[in-house]
């Protein structure tokens, strides 16, 4: 009897014991499981694990293990394994989504925008899950590992109910460990002092993705990503007084514009945003007239945004039209499509307004019914232009029809409106033109926007079939990997579209009269760097070359020209406004004419920007000089880039055109 009694009291021990282990036991299985997937995402990220950090985030890490750790130990031992599990996994998932995001479109993911995001990507789910690189799944072994563990060590978890002074400590706890990780916001050795956004505004407002990620972690970005989506903070604007101009010299080309009517209406706003933003806007420099102002007044305009319009599709023999536009005409080699969240629908916005898109959305959407008075559709139509647009696939992933209309379009012709023949992947740009240039071609004047499709991923498995294997056999010999050999045998196609519209202008007697301008949206998507750099003619894997892109302005009297101005897709409204003479206010827009003195600014929606000058990595806050600078250079384009974020923001969610322009 006194055996059994002795047992009993060992056993009484041990459970004891365990008992007491349990909150610490959660505590550790989750802190190590979280930290590790930190620290995996970061190196595969950012190729780093010694930056400081990384203090900030084993503190972040920390609070949230105890956190949810507190959680768990309030229910039995299936309620806590249940909740270890889901909290390892979510982690891993999230980890493992947001890397192939990046890998995949280019950029990370945020909750606001996930509805339009996650919605292209499922169209290509298989690719998407095939894009996957193994070492991404690293991410889901603390999952793994908590499974064997609690199958192989049922009894490592035994329930205690903790009293309330234990309840009280532990909270005590979680809420000072959380003020000493949220001290490090505000002291100076966490801040980089090139950064673009200070920690604690970064923190509150997480716009800035990529620095978010490296500054906060993929936990912490997670839940600060889901507060700000129902609590969005609104940021006041630093109005910056701009140089005035210098007295005009012979010829003068200065830019008259009369802001008494503007003036009277900010002496009569009583809402201080709207009033806020009026006075921004009015102190913004208005960039002068040039010797290429009015060059293509009153020429017909047609503005192509090519689907992943890349330099490796400009080749001598197997595209011999881009070819010719790109060595015959205006070329600017120093031009880059900056990458935001809805990738081609916010290329095509900045193209057509001259906005930054909200990162926290997917603006062409979600803005879709603001006014835009200034769009370059209401340029044109306050000439007398002809206003249409047309694009050979569905509103499936941007409201073009409704925004278009609100832009200044008369009509979008999408492939409902025109007789676009299915193919299995991309329908054909030629098939397109083929469609579109009878509906514009008649007008006295017109300026008509075209967004081709036929270079769109895949360039692998599904992506060989329809224009590919049209043109298979040009390409199949080129000493490239095969996704760049698809991708060229699409690029014919595009240019098979390209020289049946010039064609068509030539018949019609109007080409001497008629402006081609083509962008792209971006890189070819979903195509490994290393492929793009060794079929380009320049290193894409330098700083931000995989964005460096060919941007054409072609007509037939001009003589060819190559500019090597840093541009970027902001610059090319201002740029045609003051081509062809529009009535325009240059400060209503980021971009600047590029064919005007004024310093450009390519910006990216990281923060990261480039200028004739520098070159700004915004998620390590160092940079490069191109040119020398003076000592406050970085810190002033910092706090221009961040007015400009902050003014574009702004203007999206008050409309506030509607109230600049209102009658």
């Amino acid at each position: 009897m006194d055996e059994i009694l002795e047992i009993i009291e060992i056993n009484t021990k041990e459970i004891s014991k365990k008992k007491t282990h349990y909150f610490l036991k959660i505590f550790v299985i989750l802190f190590i499981s979280i930290l590790y997937v930190e620290l995996v995402f970061r190196y595969l990220t950012f190729k780093s694990l010694y930056d400081i950090e990384i203090i900030r985030i084993i503190l972040f890490t920390f609070t949230t293990s105890l956190f949810i750790s507190f959680i768990a130990t309030l229910g039995r031992e299936k309620f806590a394994k249940t909740i270890v599990f889901f909290s390892a996994f979510l982690m891993g998932i999230y980890a493992i989504l947001q890397l192939n995001f990046y890998n995949f479109m280019g950029n990370y993911m945020s909750l606001n925008a996930a509805g339009d995001g996650l919605g292209r990507v499922t169209e290509e789910i298989k690719t998407f899950f095939l894009y996957i690189k193994p070492i991404y799944y690293l991410c889901l072994l603390p999952t793994l590992l908590i499974i064997i563990l609690f199958i192989f060590a049922k009894s490592i978890l035994i329930y205690e109910k903790p009293g309330r002074k234990t309840i009280l400590v532990r909270i005590i706890t979680i809420i000072l460990i959380h003020l000493v990780s949220l001290s490090t916001l505000y002291i100076p050795m966490f801040q980089n002092p090139n950064q673009i956004k200070e920690n604690k505004s970064l923190y509150r407002k997480p716009v800035l993705l990529e620095l978010s990620l490296r500054q906060f972690g993929t936990t912490r970005f997670l839940i600060r990503d889901f507060i700000y989506m129902f609590n969005p903070i609104k940021e006041n604007l630093i109005v910056i007084e701009e140089e005035k101009p210098e007295e005009p010299v012979e010829p003068d080309y200065t830019r008259n514009i009369d802001d008494t009517e503007w003036k009277n209406l900010i002496d009569n706003e009583t809402n201080n945003s709207i009033k806020n933003l009026h006075e921004y806007y009015l102190n913004q420099k208005i960039t002068p007239k040039n010797d290429m102002t009015g060059v293509f007044k009153d020429k017909n305009l047609i503005y192509i945004m090519v689907e992943a319009f890349d330099i490796i599709a400009i080749d001598e023999k197997l595209t011999p039209t881009l070819y010719k536009l790109y060595n015959e005409g205006m070329r600017f080699d120093n031009y880059y499509a900056p990458k935001y969240s809805c990738t081609t629908g916010e290329s095509e916005y900045i193209g057509l307004t001259s906005i930054i898109p909200s990162s926290t959305v997917c603006t062409p959407n979600t803005y879709k019914n603001n006014d835009y008075s200034t769009s370059i559709f209401k340029l044109f139509e306050n000439h007398g232009y002809y206003n249409t647009s047309y694009h050979n696939y569905s509103d499936k992933y941007y409201a073009r029809t409704i925004l278009h209309k609100n832009m200044g379009s008369l009509k979008f012709y999408n492939d409902d409106d025109l007789d676009i023949k299915k193919i299995w992947g991309w329908p054909s740009d030629l098939n397109l033109m083929k469609e579109a240039i009878p509906l514009f071609i008649d007008e006295e004047k017109f300026f008509s926007f075209i967004i081709t499709s036929t270079t769109h991923f895949p360039y692998d498995g599904d992506g060989h079939v329809g224009v590919v294997l049209d043109h298979w056999s040009k390409v199949k010999d080129l000493p490239y990997n095969i996704k760049i050999k698809r991708y060229m045998a699409k690029a014919i196609e595009l240019d098979l579209s390209l020289q049946y519209l010039i064609e068509s202008l030539e018949e019609k007697g109007i080409m001497d009269d008629t402006v081609l301008v083509l962008f792209g949206d971006h890189h070819p998507l979903n195509m490994e760097y290393t492929y793009l750099n060794e079929a380009s003619p320049y290193d894409r894997l330098q700083d931000f070359n995989i964005d460096k892109l060919p941007f054409i302005i072609y007509n037939s009297e001009i003589e060819p020209i190559k500019i090597s101005k840093t541009a970027s897709t902001f610059d090319i409204l201002p740029t045609l406004a003051n081509m062809f003479d529009l009535d325009y206010d240059p400060r209503y827009y980021v971009g600047k004419d590029l064919l005007s003195d004024e310093e450009t600014i390519v910006i990216f929606t990281t923060g990261s920007w480039i200028t004739d000058k520098a070159i700004y990595f915004a998620s390590s806050g160092n940079y490069k000089e191109l040119q020398e600078t003076d000592d406050d250079y970085i810190s002033r384009i910092n706090q221009k880039v961040n007015n400009y974020f902050t003014a574009s923001e702004q203007t999206l969610k008050l409309d506030y055109f509607k109230y600049r322009f209102k009658t």
